[in-house]
């Protein structure tokens, strides 16, 4: 096997370090001192970074030490960072650019990496990497990297319609809440990670089935889970007054649900109408933002380490993931976090928040 040579640090007068170290009781100028010496006697089997971990100090302090070390000697490792020991450039941009730069991004409700560098080369004439601006926005500024959710539009609509129903004279308790979706896992899914010796095979039936499912996740109200023939109009609005017929103790059925084409159709309108259900339509592309998407995923991961010989053996282990996932409300507790804290005061919403 090719052994890598790690490169030698030059620690000059390793003698004079050695003898500062047997004579300091400082744990913190000693600790420095210890790790001067390993690198001054550094093994060609250890690595800096093998080192560093030891001791767990980062990289980029040690190489302060190794400065200070060469410039000032004993004084230098006791005050590395006072004026005159300190190494590389001065930040690029200092704490009073920081506050300057806090203010401008606090203009915007959010900001794309590119955008965040542009600003500080227009505001500070600074030119950094996008790299070097994730870093400060997040160590500096502490703000947060992450996917943006359209939170205002979604909460907007749930209390529109929540609004709707209580104008109606509904309270809370005569109304059920839950999530529609369609999905067709099928034979093919292959999601599941598992251990395993050797490459992991596993036996499966490989035709092409897949079963064209629907559901109701209810968080308030009792779930449903049906197949459909297609995903048309008629067999959805079908759907709709099986899950009115499952609910009977609610007056209404508050019903949150993506965009599909056959959703806005004509007879599902009625469908709803005439069953008292409320549709809060989710914003364009948000799939992400309907639970019942966990539900699939987890029924498409039982289907990738199960041998389902026929259509209705697979659509048998869908209904019966189904119904052992369903009454978990788990699956939706950031969604009611994040968009129904303030909308509905269901009693059962209590134990989850």
């Amino acid at each position: 096997m090719k052994m890598t040579r790690s490169r030698r640090i030059d620690i000059p007068n390793p003698e004079l370090l050695r003898e500062y170290l047997g004579q300091e009781s400082d744990p913190l100028v000693r600790l420095r001192l210890l790790v001067l010496n390993l690198l001054a006697e550094l093994p060609r089997s250890l690595t800096l970074k093998q080192i560093c971990d030891m001791v767990d100090v980062p990289e980029p302090t040690v190489y302060v030490w190794v400065r200070a070390w060469r410039e000032r000697g004993y004084p230098g490792v006791c005050h590395p960072t006072e004026t005159g020991g300190e190494p590389g450039r001065p930040p690029s941009l200092d704490d009073s650019d920081l506050v300057v730069l806090e203010a401008l991004l606090e203009e915007r409700p959010f900001w794309q990496t590119r955008e965040v560098r542009a600003l500080i080369r227009e505001h500070f004439g600074v030119e950094l990497s996008e790299s070097q601006v994730a870093r400060i926005l997040r160590a500096k500024l502490g703000m947060h990297f992450g996917k943006p959710y359209p939170r205002a539009q979604l909460e907007e609509r749930s209390i529109t319609a929540y609004e709707r129903l209580c104008a109606q004279g509904l309270s809370d308790e005569e109304i059920a809440i839950g999530f529609l979706d369609e999905a067709s896992p099928q034979l093919t899914a292959n999601t599941a990670r598992v251990w395993h010796f050797g490459r992991g095979g596993i036996i499966k039936n490989t035709t092409r089935l897949k079963a064209n499912a629907i559901g109701f996740y209810a968080l308030v109200g009792e779930g449903v889970q049906d197949f459909l023939s297609r995903s048309t109009p008629r067999p959805i609005a079908e759907f709709l007054a099986a899950t009115r017929a499952a609910n009977p103790g609610y007056r209404a059925i508050l019903v949150i649900l993506d965009n599909f084409s056959s959703h806005h159709a004509g007879e599902v309108a009625q469908a709803a109408q005439d069953n008292a259900i409320e549709f809060v339509l989710l914003p364009p592309y948000t799939l992400d933002l309907n639970p019942i998407e966990f539900i699939w995923k987890t029924i498409k991961r039982v289907i990738s380490v199960s041998f389902i010989r026929s259509l209705d053996d697979l659509r048998e282990q869908i209904h019966r993931t189904w119904q052992g996932a369903a009454p978990r409300c788990s699956y939706a507790k950031w969604w009611i976090e994040r968009f129904m804290r303030h909308v509905l005061s269901y009693k059962c919403f209590c134990g989850l928040l």
